[in-house]
């Protein structure tokens, strides 16, 4: 069983509410005993007559017996009388109840000694009746076997073995001992104490022990086997089996380490072994021992409950045993101080000790060196360190022989133990996976830079593509425009020069055919400004670099200029592509709009608009010249400006609207729904 922590005083609970005005008090033990969780929550008041049973006075424990059952009163540091009470006195209770982390427990107000009175009997039981949970707080004998004794927290801690079960029992240290009750190891004895109980936050019970008023509560019933003399056996002679049990025998050697408080190691030529003692022995590292007790089993290799150890001499230095990680488990590696190179992967400090994780010929141990050593310093991860200590084998299987040691460790003795044989290279696993980190992350960014440069290259290339199809077009529109000037625009002039011959040759005698020729000499005009116009569109790029705003702006601009009138363009929201056919239709109906104002309407301003709406696109063209009458120019015969305005716009899916009277200037307007293309 694990050292016993300290008893919780239950100072906690004295700060509980007080007890429910004008509730009966509780007088009986087994009635408080009885209550519910809930109802002891309620602080309900108790007043008790009750002889003690047992009382620490560290930790203000007390046990009282009223005649049929016990309890556990937790005596707040206020309410500890300076001389403590005795077993057997009398006590006067008045306090409350408190639902307690096991059984309720009673905080009292006052108490009272009221003399001394007769002790319960201590019931007889076995191991079994002892661990029985509802045995708590109750006096019991039992017969055991003394294994070992030590101090811890201001008691006497007595180890004993009832029926095979370890359980502990606690004697208050009213007087300093200066030394332990050995005349009491591997005696068998009766015991008389009060039931104690470890219990869990969920009100479980999770371990037995003993509350023991003093040492006159054992009672040797059987002394061990003893000899004339006390036989030397070697460490590997222990428990064979012609052993005697519990036969006092004698093991000498070298003391390889000292554990204050708990006992050495020692080694003779046939092996090593741990050496149970709490006794201060004086005892150093490196002195020749003799130590008389009594084999216990332990794991891999037998140990001595020591009842006498002592200094036969000064050892000869002591050399370790190279170890061999790698080699098959032998019983002669337990308890045996040895040492091993191995390489260091990471420490943990702790209060009780600090535990390095090293690896030795692929396999992974701990190191531990136990407070108050002092504390080896910190270690690069794989630093080669020479280790030096007391090996221990472990296991996790059920037969426990050394073939079936699954690891081992090492206890370390001092920080000396711990030696760098070799400082890790830099070139070590961390530095590598920082390097292939650096090597990773260069590649990304090359990965990276590869993809965007690739994206580069493939914008570039079809960049580049786009401007050889424009240069390609505009070189071919260069191209046309040329051969439509030398060709079509040559022969429209002879076209109108013979239509001019005519005309002088009729010079009025028929005047149905002059009609004739003065019509085919106005669409002739229009023919010709129509190639003139498709000329100076196929010679301009701005519809194609620059859009339609720029491109109106630059072919525009000098129609307006030519008849006197200041020119403006102005574009509301932001402009995007429709289409080359639906903005050179565009680009010709404004052309038109200008045209006309600037040959018709001696206008003084000319304005174009462009308002771009998602899905819809108007042009607007306004003047301030002298205007016309619209239903006038409509009905005119031949009147081929207005009409193919209005034939482009239709075309365009949209409607021509003209606004004009004599004098007030002429507002010409069309609004195209579309779906927007990307530029």
């Amino acid at each position: 069983m694990s050292p016993i922590p300290p008893i919780r005083l239950f100072a906690l609970l004295c700060l509980a509410a007080l007890p429910v005005a004008g509730a009966e008090p509780l007088t009986s033990i087994q009635a408080i005993r009885s209550l519910s969780v809930d109802r002891a929550r309620e602080r309900p008041p108790a007043r008790l007559d009750a002889v003690t049973t047992f009382y620490h006075p560290d930790w203000g424990v007390l046990f009282v017996h009223d005649g049929t059952s016990a309890i556990c009163v937790g005596v707040p540091e206020d309410k500890r009388p300076a001389k403590p009470f005795g077993k057997g006195t009398l006590l006067k209770i008045a306090g409350v109840v408190s639902e307690g982390e096991f059984l309720p427990v009673v905080i009292p107000e006052a108490i009272q000694e009221n003399g001394t009175g007769p002790l319960p009997a201590y019931a007889p039981v076995s191991a079994e009746e002892l661990l029985r949970p509802a045995m708590d707080c109750h006096p019991v004998e039992v017969n055991a076997v003394v294994k070992g004794t030590s101090f811890m927290d201001q008691s006497l801690v007595v180890d004993l073995q009832v029926d095979g079960w370890p359980v502990r029992a606690l004697l208050p240290q009213r007087e300093p001992l200066t030394q332990l009750p050995w005349q009491l190891l591997e005696r068998r004895v009766t015991v008389r104490g009060v039931a104690g109980t470890h219990f869990n936050d969920q009100r479980q019970m999770s371990g037995r022990l003993l509350f023991v008023h003093g040492l006159d509560a054992f009672q040797i019933v059987e002394e061990p086997k003893t000899t004339a003399q006390v036989p030397v056996v070697p460490v590997n002679g222990l428990l064979r089996v012609d052993s005697a049990l519990r036969e006092r025998v004698c093991v000498r050697g070298q003391a390889t380490h000292v554990v204050a408080g708990r006992g050495l190691y020692l080694r003779d030529t046939s092996g090593s072994m741990f050496v149970q003692t709490a006794q201060p022995v004086g005892i150093q590292r490196g002195d020749e021992v003799e130590a008389e007790g009594y084999p216990v089993v332990t794991p891999f290799r037998p140990g001595l409950s020591a009842v006498d150890v002592k200094k036969t001499g000064e050892g000869a230095p002591l050399v370790p045993v190279d170890f061999q990680a790698a080699a098959q488990r032998n019983s002669a590696e337990q308890c045996e101080l040895v040492t091993l190179t191995a390489e260091f992967m990471e420490m943990n400090r702790a209060r009780e000790a600090t535990t390095l994780i090293c690896r030795a010929q692929g396999h992974t141990f701990e190191a531990l060196l136990a407070a108050p050593a002092m504390p080896v310093e910190e270690y690069e991860p794989g630093t080669r360190l020479q280790l030096t200590g007391i090996c221990e084998l472990i296991t996790d299987r059920p037969l426990v022989i050394p073939r079936n040691a699954t690891g081992f460790r090492i206890l370390l003795r001092e920080a000396g133990d711990v030696i760098v044989a070799a400082r890790p290279p830099w070139w070590n696993e961390r530095h590598a996976l920082w390097v292939l980190g650096g090597v990773g992350a260069a590649a990304v960014l090359i990965a990276a830079w590869a993809l965007t440069l690739q994206f580069i290259v493939a914008r570039q290339s079809k960049m580049i593509r786009l401007q050889a199809q424009q240069h390609a077009t505009l070189e071919e529109r260069q191209r046309i425009a040329r051969d439509l000037h030398d060709t079509l625009e040559q022969e429209l002039v002879g076209v109108n020069m013979l239509l001019d011959s005519t005309s002088k040759k009729l010079n009025g005698s028929n005047s149905e055919a002059t009609e004739t020729l003065d019509l085919a000499r106005r669409l002739l005009r229009r023919a010709r400004e129509d190639s003139r116009s498709t000329i100076r569109e196929l010679r301009s790029v701005s519809l194609e670099q620059r859009g339609l705003p720029a491109a109106m702006e630059e072919l525009l601009k000098p129609l307006a200029t030519a008849a006197g009138a200041e020119f403006r363009v102005s574009v509301i929201g932001t402009p995007f592509r429709i289409g080359g056919t639906m903005e050179t239709a565009l680009l010709r109906l404004a052309q038109e709009a200008v045209s006309n104002a600037g040959k018709h309407s001696q206008a003084k301003n000319i304005d174009l608009r462009l308002d771009y709406e998602p899905g819809r696109v108007a042009l607007e063209v306004c003047d301030d010249g002298r205007g016309f009458d619209l239903e006038a120019a409509s009905a005119e015969p031949g009147h081929f400006g207005l009409s193919g305005m209005r034939e482009r716009a239709e075309k365009l899916g949209g409607q021509l609207r003209i606004e004009s009277h004599p004098g007030r200037g002429t507002r010409i307007s069309v609004s195209i729904h579309l779906n927007p293309v990307k530029a």
